[in-house]
């Protein structure tokens, strides 16, 4: 916007040549304004109605010795040639050419840096919670009516909202055909994803974006892993990034026969150790299906 400010007010119009100071006549001349403004005085002027001595009455020739069109451009300081179309037109093309360029440049290799921690202001939500939720009958469920209405109590939030940001990540793995050398599958990848929003990760196949999510939620083993992962501004480690995240596959991995319930005490039966005793496996089960207000249909075919 400043720029466009100076070239006009340098193009000769407002401020004509002649007024303007030395030491600042080469903002008139890199002025595409300047040239396009030329131009269109030249063409305009020394067209042929206007490119003459007599005009109105007065006669130009006699009285200034120029034609009516060269005076005029004359009190504007403007080049009377006709030369000055054809310089306008080229000067303008190249200047848009030279600006394009410049742009491409600046969109392909300026990257600015994201800072180091994500400040998320919180939103003020009224009412958080549904107090009523309605699921489809499955087919397959036991129960023959239409649908199911769960009264859900109304409840605060009693977790922190988390902001996931990463900076600068970069996953390497070695090349199966040169030992020696290593292939970048993530190169530089910056972003982040606030609490509230659903923020999706797209891209041809093959472009990375399972590899992405793979480094970010901790679950790639080999290979060489740089950058940051940031929690709430600070540097995630492997624990908290299992804490407060959850991982879905892209393929379904739910038996269609189970139950909602048994689908959870599979989950829990593996991944929690043979030492701790069944029936906290059991309350951890009961646990998650209260804090999702799941009691009503947990014995539902998924």
């Amino acid at each position: 916007m400043v720029s466009v400010l100076v070239f006009v007010v340098f193009a000769g119009f407002i401020v004509t040549k002649s007024q303007i100071p030395d030491y600042f006549t080469w903002a008139h001349w890199i002025s595409p304004i300047t040239w396009s403004l030329k131009a269109l005085a030249v063409n305009q002027y020394r067209s042929d109605p206007m490119d003459v001595c007599v005009y109105e009455g007065v006669d130009y020739c006699a009285t200034y010795g120029l034609k009516m069109g060269e005076y005029y451009l004359g009190l504007f300081g403007m080049d009377t040639e006709k030369e000055w179309v054809a310089y306008g037109i080229i000067y303008t093309a190249t200047m848009y050419v030279v600006f394009m360029l410049l742009s491409y440049l600046a969109l392909e290799f300026i990257r600015y840096e994201v800072p180091e921690n994500v400040d998320v202001s919180e939103k003020t939500v009224e009412d958080e919670s549904y107090t009523r939720l309605e699921t489809p009958t499955n087919k397959n469920a036991a129960n023959g009516t239409d649908g199911y209405v769960v009264d859900i109590d109304n409840r605060e939030k009693n977790f922190t909202p988390v902001t996931v940001a990463f900076q600068d990540l970069w996953y390497s793995v070695p090349d199966p055909h040169n030992p020696k050398e290593s292939l970048d599958l993530l190169k530089g990848i910056n972003g982040f994803a606030v609490p509230g929003s659903i923020t999706a990760l797209m891209g041809s196949s093959g472009a990375g974006k399972t590899t992405l999510m793979d480094v970010i939620a901790g679950r790639k083993t080999g290979g060489k892993i740089t950058g940051k992962i940031l929690l709430n501004g600070y540097e995630a480690t492997d624990l908290a990034i299992r804490r407060c995240t959850g991982y879905c596959e892209q393929m379904g991995v739910h038996s269609e026969a189970a139950t909602i319930r048994e689908a959870l005490t599979f989950s829990s039966f593996l991944r929690q150790d043979a030492s701790v005793p069944d029936a906290k496996k059991y309350d951890s089960v009961n646990e998650c299906i209260e804090l999702l207000g799941l009691e009503d249909i947990a014995d539902q075919i998924i």
